[in-house]
């Protein structure tokens, strides 16, 4: 991320050492940061008025004082102001309940790290935000205003009519430089925002139109690509708000399109930068083990579907993407001739190979993965009956992605050649987890690989690429 400017930030927090720790992080892309902490619902009231924060950043559990508290007072006296959780910990049900009451991001604060980035989108979605109420305002006060505030936004402002017929009523003229297309193109071919959208986004633009129609609450923002008129592919970041006549029947989207290109282009750039660092240290354990090339990449890719089958969100999936490719790395710490030993192991040897978890776990549980990692990687050998290495995790008690990496580990070694056996036929490992399915592995994520292979998941299938 580029360095910005300088914000003010309200934090409700009664530990110092977390406002200074927080204030650190985000230091890394908002230089100057002024801001004002409190730990009462009084002085957060009197601080709200006064210090006119760009954004509250609270805990989650203060003393007579909590952050659901917090979002309540934001809403009812700023409601511009975008909240942002901070907690020591926090389950799905409360994260949820959080986002739910209003809260814009949650942050765990073992994952500090990911601070930063929920600050940047947190402001761009409370500029996005402002956008729209500005342009929602303009339009109840009168036609000219809205019209004149939307000829000069560099987004494309529009109004889809769809009551009585189907059409845009006003597109604003930022579309020629977004779409290439003028406004009249949009006012004569009602289809051409169809046409438009990218083919394989196609499919969403229709499953968003549809929820818009049948659903009464707000969708998130959407980004998907669109295709100029000159070819050019764009994303593009959308937001739509539904317009209803007098009877409550819904007759229009009103909505803000904005070209996201450059900061979608940017943010892949890193994603690159850094998967390509995690293939280097899994290619670094594969020239230790010649004997295990393609495995870690072949266990990302097969519990990436697995996550994905399962309805894991796209954050849990990259967790899983990168602890498949560095579940292993714990190995560094091995000798190499017990790696490559064509014999069986001795039990001091079997012992030493156990460690590799929790080596694993050590190396990596102090860097700023906005994922939890280290933690999979501590629990990849664990095993719902308590057989499992090294903590005799039972259970709900081994995380979702550590189930899923445990199963396709034990898939793609058994069919892959080792120096103490040959490979075994897939027929074999998938025996193999049938036959534990519901003691030593979770049965629907059992289910889905062996669903996923019988499908034509292949180890094989561009292994180098990977």
């Amino acid at each position: 991320m580029s360095k910005k400017g300088k914000i003010k930030i309200l934090f409700a927090e009664d530990l110092p050492t977390d406002v200074d720790l927080a204030r650190w992080e985000i230091s890394r892309v908002f230089p100057e940061i002024e801001a004002a902490v409190v730990d009462t619902e009084h002085d957060f009231m009197e601080k709200l008025k006064e210090f006119s924060p760009d954004l509250v950043i609270s805990d989650y559990l203060m003393p007579g004082f909590d952050g659901m508290r917090v979002i309540e007072l934001v809403l009812k006296n700023a409601p511009e102001l975008p909240v942002i959780i901070l907690t020591g910990s926090m389950n799905e049900d409360t994260a949820a309940e959080c986002m739910k009451a209003g809260a814009i991001d949650y942050v765990i604060k073992e994952h500090m790290a990911r601070l930063p980035y929920a600050v940047v989108e947190a402001l761009e979605k409370k500029e996005i935000k402002i956008a729209k109420e500005k342009a929602e305002k303009a339009l109840i006060e009168s036609e000219k205003k809205f019209r004149l505030l939307a000829e000069k936004a560099n987004d494309l402002i529009y109004r889809y009519e769809l009551y009585p017929e189907e059409g845009f009523s006003y597109v604003s003229p930022a579309s020629v430089r977004i779409t290439g297309y003028t406004p009249d193109n949009f006012y004569k071919d009602p289809d051409l925002i169809t046409r438009i959208v990218h083919s394989e986004d196609r499919d969403r633009l229709l499953n968003i139109t549809n929820y818009y129609i049948t659903h009464s609450e707000q969708r998130e923002t959407l980004t998907m690509r669109w295709v100029r008129k000159d070819g050019k592919v764009v994303w593009i970041e959308q937001q739509n708000v539904r317009i209803f006549d007098d009877n409550e029947k819904l007759i229009a989207l009103e909505g803000i399109a904005r070209d996201v290109t450059e900061r979608h282009e940017a943010a892949e750039r890193i994603r690159e930068a850094f998967y390509s660092i995690i293939t280097v240290v899994s290619d670094i354990l594969t020239a230790r083990d010649p004997y295990i090339e393609y495995h870690h990449r072949n266990v990302s890719r097969l519990s990436s579907k697995i996550a994905e089958k399962i309805g894991l969100d796209d954050t849990r999936i990259e967790a899983v993407k990168v602890a498949g490719l560095l579940h292993d790395i714990g190995k560094i710490a091995i000798p190499a001739e017990i790696l490559s030993k064509p014999g069986k192991l001795n039990d001091k040897e079997f012992s030493l190979i156990q460690q590799h978890s929790i080596v694993g776990y050590n190396i990596l549980r102090n860097t700023r993965l906005p994922w939890p990692v280290a933690e999979i990687i501590h629990q990849h050998h664990e095993r719902l009956d308590g057989s499992g290495y090294p903590g005799k995790l039972k259970g709900n008690e081994i995380c979702v992605e550590a189930r899923i990496i445990a199963v396709a580990d034990v898939v793609e070694a058994m069919t892959s050649h080792r120096p103490y056996r040959p490979a075994h036929r897939m027929e074999t490992a998938l025996e193999e987890i049938r036959g534990k399915s519901g003691t030593a592995f979770d049965s629907r994520i059992v289910e889905v690989c062996i669903g996923l292979i019988e499908n034509g998941f292949d180890f094989k299938q561009d292994a180098s690429k990977n």
